[in-house]
């Protein structure tokens, strides 16, 4: 092999070096974008359910059931001549119904024993969630419930389907956020989000702690949503505030009485304590 054969051999091997590099760059990428949606999916979702008793941080506002039960019923047989104010009525109640079982299959879902059973839950949770959007769009909750499902199907598909999805649930929290920049669920969502994307995909720890601080501020009891504001502050290496916040989450749980809640942070507390500065704590139940 002469001399301009082997700087052409060295050159290929710097190049397949190079694409090797690159090629586990994007793998490491596409791993970051899925665990950032699960982790997130992972605070929000069991906040789905907002009647009394339900997994998860109740979302403000009354029982959805009730709600369903208060709201006007559907035209009778005199639709066709129904005034406009009523099929808006009638509309309405509908998407109610549709958003109440879309959260009842979201919830089962979450303790489904199998991922097939999951997945046939999440599936139908969206069908629901779809049809309460089509009657109530300007309905943030709607917007939210339809965003968890698709989520949850999506982390069931893979690590890749779950970053294909990344953009698409980016999109669909700004809805949620357009339509209730109040949101909290939402905003602790996207806060999680942030937290957890590496920068070239759009995270922010420091935008992702303002987020998670203002979901915390609209959740009086909040105790998914404060632990996911612990693990922030341990991250970006404010340990006071991550120990204090931990304590408050613990705090407000044995106050609802949720044992299953208070056995969660105390766990949680162990994993702050043993994690090492500026990382995630381990992944367990919110």
């Amino acid at each position: 092999m002469n001399h301009s054969q082997r700087r052409v051999g060295r050159s290929l091997g710097t190049y397949r070096i190079a694409e090797v590099r690159r090629g586990l760059a994007r793998s490491r990428r596409t791993r970051h974008a899925a665990l950032a949606v699960a982790l997130a999916l992972a605070c929000a979702g069991p906040a789905l359910a907002a009647c009394p008793g339900a997994a998860g941080d109740a979302h403000e506002g009354p029982c959805l059931d009730e709600a369903t039960a208060n709201a006007p019923t559907a035209a009778g047989p005199d639709t066709a001549t129904a005034r406009p104010a009523d099929a808006a009525d009638a509309a309405s109640a509908e998407g109610r119904r549709e958003l109440t079982d879309a959260k009842r299959l979201i919830d089962a879902g979450e303790v489904a024993s199998s991922d097939d059973a999951r997945r046939q839950a999440y599936e139908a949770a969206k069908q629901h969630a779809d049809r309460a959007v089509a009657q109530m769009p300007n309905d943030a909750d709607a917007h939210f419930v339809q965003f968890a499902a698709e989520g949850r199907i999506a982390q069931l598909g893979g690590i890749a389907v779950a970053a294909l999805q990344l953009v698409k649930l980016n999109k669909q929290l700004d809805e949620v956020l357009r339509l209730d920049p109040n949101h909290a669920n939402a905003l602790a969502a996207r806060g999680g989000m942030l937290m957890k994307l590496p920068r070239l995909l759009g995270g922010d720890t420091g935008e992702g702690v303002e987020y998670l601080e203002r979901a915390v501020s609209l959740d009086s009891t909040a105790v998914g949503k404060r632990l996911e504001l612990a693990e922030a502050y341990h991250i970006v290496g404010r340990e006071d505030e991550a120990r204090a916040t931990a304590q408050s989450a613990l705090q407000v749980a044995k106050q609802l009485d949720q044992p299953d809640r208070v056995a969660t942070c105390e766990r949680f507390i162990v994993e702050l304590q043993k994690s090492c500065s500026g990382c995630a704590v381990a992944s367990i139940g919110r």
